[in-house]
């Protein structure tokens, strides 16, 4: 048991890494609609991931949100990115209904300590994801 929180531990300061690295460039850049896309599928893979060290987490409870970020991925490849943010959105709203059922399982003092390490990690994925949206406001704002 101890091996396996030894082997995710030094995943999950990889995604957050990637995630504060994202968000550094993120303040530079103007998304367009095919980046905008990429970094929502992008974030809802990385808690994908996150999910699947889970011990708690079935691969058949997370096979829901992989087929919509799949969709997703097959949307934007085609262009079609209104279709690709909903089926995006659906992945996380299938991710969240995961988190809400891990959050109300009971749970040892050890996976507490991994859910609380979940939940900041998608606490800095929120933060990115609204440092993205106010960057592009800002640039709309003086671009118009």
């Amino acid at each position: 048991m101890v091996k396996c929180y030894q082997r995710v531990l030094p995943r999950l300061g990889v995604v957050a890494a990637l995630a504060l690295g994202l968000s550094a460039c993120a303040q530079m850049v103007v998304p367009t609609p095919q980046e905008s896309s990429s970094n929502a599928i992008a974030v809802q893979a990385a808690r994908i991931h996150i999910f699947s060290l889970s011990p708690q987490v079935q691969a058949r409870q997370l096979e829901p949100a992989r087929q919509a970020l799949a969709a997703a991925q097959a949307a934007q490849q085609r262009g079609d990115y209104l279709y690709a943010d909903r089926e995006t959105e659906l992945a996380r709203l299938r991710l969240d209904n995961i988190q809400q059922r891990l959050d109300q399982s009971p749970a040892t003092d050890s996976n507490q300590e991994i859910k609380g390490q979940i939940r900041e990690l998608q606490g800095r994925i929120a933060s990115l994801q609204e440092k993205i949206a106010a960057t592009r406001q800002q640039l709309q704002e003086t671009n118009p």
